[in-house]
């Protein structure tokens, strides 16, 4: 019974997790879609965004393949 709860933790845990970087994931793509931002900043700082997406996506795809383990 416990290892059920704990594993219910931890599949909760990682649902929060993914949503969490969803949302920065669709806060940034926002932002690069945005063509007032991309005018008025430097190539550097979309470069940099562009960056921080890759690595939200990377850690969300880390995080649903977790899932799909526990979820065997």
């Amino acid at each position: 019974m416990t290892d059920l709860k704990d594993k219910n933790q931890v599949i909760t845990r990682i649902e929060e997790e993914i949503l969490r970087v969803e949302e920065e994931i669709h806060r940034i793509a926002n932002k690069l879609n945005n063509d007032g931002f991309i005018s008025r900043v430097p190539a550097a700082m979309i470069e940099k965004e562009q960056k921080k997406m890759a690595k939200y996506e990377e850690h969300r795809d880390k995080l649903q393949e977790k899932m799909r383990c526990l979820n065997g």
